[in-house]
C-alpha cells in the first residue's frame, strides 16, 4: 500500500485489532485503538466523540505501517488514512475555495480546536462568528460551516473561518431583502444603535436608518421602545442609494396631526380665541374650542399691541407641522372687516318706488 491510503475489506474484529484483507490471502493488522483515538492536540479541553468500531466485511482505508519480523505480519493505519484522506479533501477545498463541515472539539486560548474530517484546525475567535463570541463554551461539540483561509500540511496546520461563511451568507439575504424591498412597506426591525442623529435598525439582513426627525411627529424624546435592543415596526421611506443605509420611519406609521387639523381648518376659514401670551415673534392664541394658534408679528398689524386675554380673530394660513399650531393673519381679517365696511358704506341707495315718486312730500 506504501504511503498512500488504500480501501481494504474488514475480516474479523478482535478486543485489540482489526484483521482485513490485503489480497494474495494475506491479511493485515489494523489497531482497534486508531478507531478510539484523540484527533485534538494535547491542549484540548474535550476529547473528540469515539467512531464506531468496524464491522466485518465493512471496507475502511488504511496505510503501511510496517510488518512484523517475527510473525511476518503486516502493520496498518486507519488514524493516519483517515488523515491523509483529509487532508487531501482539505487541499482540495481550500483550492476551490469551497466550504468545509466541522464540529467544535474543543476550547484553547484564542480560540477553538475544530474536527475537519479528522483534521484538527483552529478557529480564532475573531473568526467564530460575526459578533465577539461572549460563551466560548455554547460553541462546543456544534456543527460549522467554515472557509479554510490557511493550510500548511507540512506543518499539519490548518485554519479556518466560520465568520466569513456568515458574512458571505448576510451578504446573499441582504441582496435578497433589498430586491424584494418595497416603499410604504412595514417591516419588523431591532435597534442596533440609537444617536442624536437617529436610530440605526437591523430589518432582517440590511440595516435601515431612523433620522430623528422620522420618529416622531412630537418633539417628546425616544422612550424605551427605541432602546437599542428593541423590536419595533417601521416603515420604508424610500428604496437605498447604493451603500447607503435603508430610509425608515416610525412616525408615518400614525396619521400626521397636521392633516387632521387642516381639514378641520381649512385655508381662508375664519377662527376666534384669545391672546395666550405674546412673544416677540407674534402672540400664541388659544382657540374657542382649545386649539393652539399663533400669528406672527407681521400678520398682527401695524402699531397693534396684545396682551393676554385680548379677544382675537384671524384668518387661517396654514398648519405648522413641526409645532401643529393653526396659522393665522390678523391683520387679514381685520382688512376684510374694515373692506365690507367701506363696500357697506359706499353702496348705492335704492331706487325710488311709484309710490314714493305720486306721493307729495310731507313738510
Amino acid at each position: 500500500t506504501g504511503k498512500k491510503a488504500t480501501w481494504v475489506k474488514v475480516i474479523a474484529v478482535t478486543k485489540d485489532q482489526v484483521l482485513v484483507d490485503i489480497g494474495e490471502k494475506r491479511e493485515g493488522v489494523v489497531p482497534l485503538s486508531d478507531f478510539l483515538g484523540d484527533l485534538s492536540d494535547a491542549k484540548s479541553t474535550a476529547p473528540s466523540p469515539k467512531e464506531p468500531l468496524p464491522t466485518a466485511g465493512q471496507r475502511i482505508p488504511v496505510i503501511l505501517v510496517g510488518s512484523g519480523k517475527g510473525d511476518g505480519s503486516t502493520y496498518l493505519s486507519y488514524k493516519r488514512a483517515k488523515s491523509e484522506i483529509a487532508w487531501e479533501t482539505a487541499a482540495k477545498a481550500y483550492a476551490e475555495k469551497s466550504r468545509v463541515r466541522g464540529q467544535v472539539v474543543s476550547t484553547i486560548k484564542g480560540g477553538f480546536l475544530v474536527d475537519v474530517g479528522g483534521v484538527s484546525a483552529f478557529m480564532p475567535s475573531s473568526l467564530a462568528d460575526l459578533r465577539p463570541v461572549r460563551e466560548p463554551k455554547r460553541m462546543l461539540h456544534t456543527g460549522v460551516r467554515c472557509y479554510i483561509i490557511e493550510l500548511d500540511e507540512s506543518k499539519k496546520k490548518m485554519i479556518i473561518s466560520r465568520k466569513a461563511v456568515l458574512e458571505e451568507e448576510a451578504s446573499k439575504r441582504k441582496d435578497q431583502l433589498l430586491a424584494e424591498l418595497r416603499v410604504g412597506e412595514v417591516r419588523i426591525g431591532r435597534v442596533i444603535h440609537v444617536g442624536p442623529a437617529g436610530m440605526l435598525v437591523d430589518i432582517g439582513g440590511a440595516e435601515g436608518f431612523v433620522r430623528s426627525a422620522d420618529v416622531s411627529w412630537t418633539t417628546a424624546p425616544a422612550g424605551p421602545a427605541h432602546e437599542r435592543g428593541a423590536k419595533l415596526k417601521v416603515k420604508v421611506l424610500s428604496k437605498p442609494q447604493p451603500g447607503e443605509k435603508v430610509p425608515l420611519g416610525i412616525k408615518q406609521l400614525t396619521p400626521n396631526p397636521a392633516d387632521a387639523l387642516r381639514k378641520k381648518y381649512p385655508l381662508k376659514s375664519v377662527v376666534r380665541g384669545k391672546v395666550e401670551e405674546a412673544v416677540p415673534t407674534g402672540v400664541k392664541i388659544k382657540l374657542e374650542n382649545g386649539a393652539a394658534a399663533f400669528c406672527f408679528t407681521a400678520d398682527c398689524g401695524e402699531g397693534i399691541v396684545f396682551k393676554a386675554g385680548d379677544a382675537v380673530s384671524g384668518i387661517v394660513q396654514g398648519v405648522d407641522n413641526t409645532t401643529f399650531h393653526i396659522m393665522v393673519s390678523i391683520a387679514k381679517y381685520d382688512d376684510i372687516q374694515d373692506r365690507k365696511r367701506v363696500a357697506q358704506y359706499l353702496k348705492a341707495p335704492a331706487p325710488l318706488t311709484l309710490g314714493q315718486l305720486l306721493s307729495p312730500e310731507k313738510e
